[in-house]
């Protein structure tokens, strides 16, 4: 028994001594082949360092075409005769506005949503990282349609339930006037059963109707969102990288939970929905001045 059980430790040791050994082999061999998946698909007829470099230009080609689609998208740029040197206003967003309220914090890693994966950046301390050179771009063509909804005589509403969205909704309410609502408790069947709410001759008009609604916290009013969705009003929202961006028409890829964050883009889009009031009334206040001088020459 002695002679048995000091073989099979012997045999233990060698097995322990062999796997040690070839270690680092299997590890090369595992770094090989990810540097052989990172160079692409090859073709045939070309070898491994004709498909790397194809590879590469198309990755260059792609990213120059991203950047260019990037370039043209309409921006909402407010008008002002002499803007400050270093202005302030939200519509003003930039990278670093964005990074500082904290929009790049995501959830946790592993509860992000597979519909979210082309708005993240990396994963770091356990959390998803949210690409911010998406996000601003959205957010400047999303305040283009929140400026143009309001120039059409649109009628924009804000949904913000926490409690600390209170006072700024109410702020945007302000700047948007008789083109905006703000919501800080929704009541469930505003928009499917309104006969109830706003009796007959509303729905007769569809003036109960908001032309868009903007949600601070889309995952906590999903009730909402369907009404919206039922009536076919398109939706504006904060999505988070645990949520399916595709419960809103127009999401927002950003951090629901940071109150400055939902500060600055209820801001912008505001800011912006007040500039299209202005456009609007400067518009229609050039036509009464032209239909004021063709009384006039009709008169003579």
């Amino acid at each position: 028994m002695k002679g048995s059980s000091g073989s099979a430790l012997k045999a233990l040791r060698a097995s322990v001594v062999v796997r040690t050994a070839t270690r680092p082999l299997s590890t090369s061999s595992t770094i090989n082949q990810a540097e052989g998946s990172t160079r692409g698909q090859v073709y045939p007829g070309e070898s491994a360092e004709q498909a790397w470099k194809r590879n590469l230009n198309e990755a260059r080609e792609w990213r120059r075409r991203r950047d260019a689609q990037r370039n043209s998208l309409p921006l909402f740029i407010p008008q002002s005769a002499n803007p400050p040197p270093r202005p302030r206003s939200p519509t003003q967003a930039t990278l670093s506005t964005l990074l500082a309220s904290g929009a790049a914090l995501g959830h946790s890693h592993s509860l992000t949503s597979t519909a979210y994966t082309p708005y993240i950046y990396g994963k770091r301390a356990g959390l998803s990282i949210i690409d911010l050179d998406q996000t601003l771009p959205i957010l400047r063509r999303t305040a283009a349609l929140v400026r143009d909804v309001v120039k059409a005589d649109g009628i924009v509403l804000i949904v913000g339930t926490r409690d600390g969205h209170k006072k700024m909704i109410h702020r945007a309410k302000e700047r948007l006037e008789d083109n905006g609502y703000a919501v800080n408790d929704w009541m469930p069947g505003v928009l499917t059963n309104s006969e109830t709410f706003f009796g007959i001759e509303p729905m007769l008009n569809k003036s109960y109707k908001p032309d868009l609604v903007v949600f601070l916290n889309p995952s906590e009013n999903t009730a909402a969102i369907r009404e919206c969705t039922a009536r076919h009003i398109p939706t504006v929202g904060i999505v988070d990288t645990d949520t399916d961006p595709r419960i809103v028409t127009y999401p927002i890829p950003a951090n629901m939970e940071s109150m400055r964050t939902a500060e600055l883009v209820v801001g912008t889009l505001s800011i912006a929905g007040q500039e299209g009031r202005r456009l609007r009334l400067k518009e229609a206040e050039r036509r009464a001045t032209e239909q004021k001088g063709r009384a006039r020459r009709d008169r003579r």
